[in-house]
């Protein structure tokens, strides 16, 4: 039987963009489905082992939904 898995192109979710926040930091953020998603640098980061960013997710409000 063959693993026909490893052939299959990568499943894309959602398209990210590059933002500057009001401090000046950058991040990435977007939309899937009816949340907003961000990844952001780790801030908590204490050594080369931590993630260096983080992925949050937010529940989109009515008055971004409507764009």
């Amino acid at each position: 039987m063959t693993d026909t898995r490893q052939n299959r192109p990568p499943l894309v979710l959602t398209r990210l963009r590059k933002r500057t926040s009001a401090k000046g930091k950058t991040y990435l953020a977007g939309r899937l489905g009816a949340a907003r998603v961000m990844v952001m640098a780790n801030r908590d980061r204490q050594g080369d082992d931590d993630a260096t960013h983080v992925l949050m997710l937010a529940e989109v409000g009515e008055r971004e939904s409507g764009r």
